[in-house]
């Protein structure tokens, strides 16, 4: 399981997940943070810009009569949910020359009618004009006056109206609920500041608190218990023959042509009580008398059923004619095995008796086999059937011994036979399982504070940016509704966190200066200083947009996660070309497989599972003894004799002389039963148990990280690169994973850089009054991301994209092709992507999102806004979406309907997306408030 586990990890093939909705006033994050498009999918965010009215109109721009272009300004509003997708492709940030902006020296509201009031009504309206002037700075130029770190941040900064800001999305699936992020936001009105002093300086400090909670991961805790049942077959074969002893064995070297048989018998029969008559047989000589009287005290010495034959094992035959046997195989000694009784099924078998007959079980899950040597008793060849003349005493007494005991049979059998292993059995009985998900979560809490200068050469079309942000903060991973915390990823999001406060201690000698006037003014309850240039209102709006366009442009191509400090080296800015030097500290957001685990294997007792053995039918081989004179073989005789005289002498002196001579005798073995085979079966089997613990990790890591940005545009071209290097404090261990030994290995330093270039071009259409018919825009871009601990969770990668995207009273539409190329352990493997938008000025926008690469992967999205609070729409996707932190898919038809609403005032809005996604039921939800 185990097994199934890992691999499972190390070689799911995921896709792309997501679609990116493009526009003509759209910035893509070119971003691809995390992962390969064939494992996960990203989370990035999306600013989209749209063009209003002073009246905060959310109407088309086109849509309405010319006379609306005499007076306006772009406002930069943050997309309210997230855009998911990855890879991100490269639609870098459009110009904001296009149109002209209103005649305006200044980035704050009107002060041409301040008076010299009481103070406390002065002191009210100053505080009215600078969170007004913050407001309209953040609504033109966000990222001049953007306040957070942007960290899962998509609330517009509008510290006239709110103080409060939140954001939250969860996952409702039918099986598992799934919390994404809940973020929040404080900037209390008392501690934005804004001012503009002599020198056509303009000084901006934003403080507040920022805090969230958002799943980091998804650890799991696996134990099992399993019955491991090991079953080893033995084989055990045997096959003795008797090789025939011919009579030319027993005489030597004879002529059978010159033998003949002459047979005489006699037989007489008395009366009882009368001696027996003298019996002469005439064999031409009638002076010899019978001379030979053969000795019969060797009888059955050759018979197996006999005592003096097979129960003496032939001991009383010579060598010469004692049974010759052939034996086939080697025998190996499994007597031990009789120690526990008998050889039934279900007979327990210990673990010393075992080793005795050589026999060690194997562990299968490390690998070590189950080995079977037992000892060897003798070896196959021709033998001679008699004690002292045979090497396996065992086999002999089963061979030839019929009077042996069930007991000693059975220990003699055992080892009569050559046992082999036939090979192991393995059977896996699931006793118990528990498997436990934790769903880690982040909760973070930092003080942003953002210092900014920006001060305009009272000669040149010339500005000086200076800025100083910093965000310490501290960093909780943890269990929720355990109460857990993992103190490591603690310490290392901490740490990255805390390291932003550096920067809360740098003094820039300038912003320092001019920041301390202007409280100093402020206080005085002096009024704001207007600016004296001579650069034209068009060239200072170009300057603000193009300072606030590569501010975006180095914040989306940073890889830092989450922000916990810059500072930005003063950057000289004009209306064609920007340059920013910036040293940041923070958290870099690495996607991490982490696993382990151990096995613990407990033996249990061996035990007979099966027993097909011959131990009763194997043997004995069946010999009957024939006599044979010894004289008449080759046999050498016996070296004792007996020979016996008798003379009877009577009165008259005649005598009477008879002669008795033993003659000696051999017997000899003819075999009736000549042949024994025996091929037997023993399983001896063995319940163990296997006791399993896994853990993993799925998710990201936050590491403390130091990165140097650099950032510009020269005319349509725009530029970034920046570089950085992080640290984990232990890269083997992440949450439940103390050793991360089955998973994907980490660094403990890694080192990355990434960039990107683009080059955009705008043509305005118009007609020959000179009104705008349309607005065209070429975007082609470049990027690519390398890092030192690049794998197929963080892959390295180059991305080229072109965007082309036209506007006009009618419709709005964009189409964006893109090829990346990841680069893994040495493979290059490429995908190509197309997204396109139609928006109709009725208020219906249709989406696409194609996917070219080891899968084929689409989404189609239609949405219809009803009124200026409600939309309403459809989605269809080809594949699932499996949301766990790090995002995946599976091929699979989801589909549903999504249904926004945002309120009238802006300060809150909410999405849902309801529809089933594969087989299951699912219920995405998102809102935000301000207050």
């Amino acid at each position: 399981m185990l097994h199934k586990l890992i691999c499972g990890w190390q070689n799911i093939n995921l896709s792309l997940l997501t679609i990116l909705l493009t526009s003509i006033f759209m910035f893509d994050r070119v971003d691809a943070k995390n992962q390969a498009y064939t494992n996960v999918s990203v989370l990035a965010s999306t600013s989209e810009l749209e063009i209003n009215t002073d009246s905060h109109s959310r109407k088309s721009l086109l849509s309405r009569q010319p006379q609306i272009f005499k007076k306006y300004y772009i406002v930069q509003k943050l997309n309210q949910e997230p855009i998911k997708f990855f890879p991100d492709i490269n639609i870098p940030e459009l110009p904001k020359n296009t149109l002209p902006e209103s005649n305006t020296n200044h980035l704050n509201p009107n002060n041409s009618n301040r008076q010299n009031q009481t103070p406390d009504l002065n002191n009210k309206n100053l505080e009215l004009l600078i969170l007004d002037s913050l407001t309209n700075s953040s609504n033109k130029y966000p990222w001049i006056v953007y306040p957070t770190d942007e960290f899962r941040f998509s609330s517009v900064f509008n510290p006239t109206k709110n103080t409060n800001y939140i954001d939250f999305s969860f996952d409702l699936k039918s099986h598992e609920p799934i919390f994404e992020y809940l973020v929040f936001a404080s900037f209390p009105k008392q501690k934005q500041f804004y001012w503009s002093l002599p020198g056509n300086r303009i000084v901006m400090e934003t403080q507040g608190w920022q805090g969230g909670i958002f799943d980091q991961g998804q650890s799991t805790k696996i134990e099992s218990r399993q019955l491991i049942m090991l079953t080893q077959k033995l084989w055990g074969m045997q096959a003795v023959s008797v090789i025939p002893q011919s009579f030319k064995d027993l005489t030597g070297e004879i002529d059978t042509n010159n033998f003949s048989i002459q047979s005489i018998a006699a037989e007489a029969i008395i009366p009882p009580g009368f001696p027996t008559p003298k019996i002469i047989i005439d064999n031409g000589n009638s002076n010899s008398t019978i001379k030979n009287i053969p000795r019969i005290s060797n009888l059955g010495t050759a018979s197996t059923y006999s005592p003096k034959g097979g129960e003496s094992l032939f001991g009383f035959l010579d060598a010469n004619n004692a049974p010759l046997l052939l034996q086939t195989f080697p025998t190996s000694n499994l007597q031990p095995l009789l120690e526990a009784g008998n050889l039934s099924r279900g007979t327990i078998i210990s673990q010393d008796t075992l080793a005795k007959i050589g026999f060690y079980w194997g562990n299968p899950f490390t690998g070590e086999a189950t080995r079977f040597q037992p000892p060897m008793t003798s070896k196959p060849g021709l033998k001679i059937g008699q004690i002292g003349q045979f090497d396996n005493w065992s086999l002999l007494n089963i061979l030839i011994n019929p009077f042996l005991s069930a007991k000693e049979r059975n220990l003699y059998y055992l080892n009569s036979l050559y046992w082999v292993p036939l090979g192991q059995r393995i059977s896996n009985i699931t006793l118990n399982q528990r498997q436990e998900n934790y769903h880690w979560q982040r909760f973070y809490l930092s003080r942003p504070h953002n210092r900014t200068l920006l001060e305009y050469d009272p000669v040149k079309a010339q500005g000086t940016y200076t800025n100083i942000f910093s965000n310490p903060g501290i960093s909780l991973s943890l269990l929720a509704n355990q109460g857990e915390i993992d103190e490591l990823q603690s310490a290392n999001t901490t740490l990255g966190m805390l390291m932003g406060g550096i920067f809360e201690f740098i003094h820039l000698p300038e912003l320092e200066q001019s920041l301390q006037e202007a409280k100093k003014r402020f206080a005085q309850k002096e009024n704001l200083t207007d600016l004296n240039l001579k650069a034209t209102p068009d060239q200072i709006r170009q300057i603000n947009q193009l300072l606030n366009r590569t501010l975006l442009l180095g914040n989306r191509n940073s890889r830092l996660e989450q922000v916990s400090g810059t500072l930005t080296f003063p950057s000289k800015i004009t209306p064609n070309s920007s340059n920013i030097l910036q040293i940041r500290t923070g958290n870099y957001q690495r996607a991490v497989q982490f696993a382990d685990g151990n096995l613990t294997w407990i033996k249990g007792q061996t035990f007979i599972s099966r027993a097909d053995i011959s131990n009763t039918s194997f043997g004995p081989l069946t010999f009957i003894g024939i006599p044979v004179p010894l004289e008449q073989t080759s046999i050498l005789p016996s070296n004792r004799t007996a020979v016996a005289q008798v003379t009877l002498t009577d009165s008259n002196g005649q005598q009477f002389v008879q002669n008795w001579s033993l003659a000696d005798t051999t017997e000899v073995p003819m075999n009736i039963r000549s042949f024994a085979i025996a091929f037997d079966h023993i399983e001896l089997s063995q319940a163990n148990q296997l006791i399993t613990k896994s853990q993993t990790f799925n998710g990201h890591l936050f590491l403390p990280t130091l990165e140097v940005l650099w950032a510009g545009s020269s005319g349509n071209w725009n530029y970034s690169i920046n570089s950085g290097i992080w640290f984990n404090l232990n890269s083997n261990s992440a949450f439940n994973v103390a050793n991360n030994s089955l998973g994907l290995s980490e660094p403990t330093v890694g080192v990355y850089a990434n960039g990107a270039l683009s080059y955009i071009k705008t043509h305005v259409e118009v007609d020959t009054k000179g009104q705008i018919q349309a607005i065209i825009s070429h975007i082609p871009s470049f990027r690519f991301y390398w890092n030192s601990a690049a794998n197929s969770q963080n892959p390295t990668y180059l991305n080229f994209s072109y965007s082309f995207s036209r506007q006009d009273h009618n419709l709005n539409y964009s189409l964006a092709p893109a090829i990346i190329f990841f680069y893994n352990q040495g493979q290059l493997t490429p995908a190509g992507f197309l997204q396109g938008k139609l928006l109709l000025n009725q208020g219906l926008e249709l989406s696409n999102f194609l996917q070219i690469g080891d899968h084929f992967l689409y989404k189609f999205t239609g949405i219809q806004k009803l009124n200026q609070n409600w939309s309403v729409g459809a989605y269809l996707q080809n594949f699932t979406e499996i949301n766990q932190v790090i995002r995946t898919n599976n091929n699979d038809l989801s589909y549903g309907l999504i249904t926004k609403h945002t309120s009238a005032n802006g300060n809150n809005f909410w999405e849902s997306q309801i529809g089933m996604n594969g087989d299951n039921f699912e219920v995405r939800f998102q809102r935000g408030w301000r207050f």
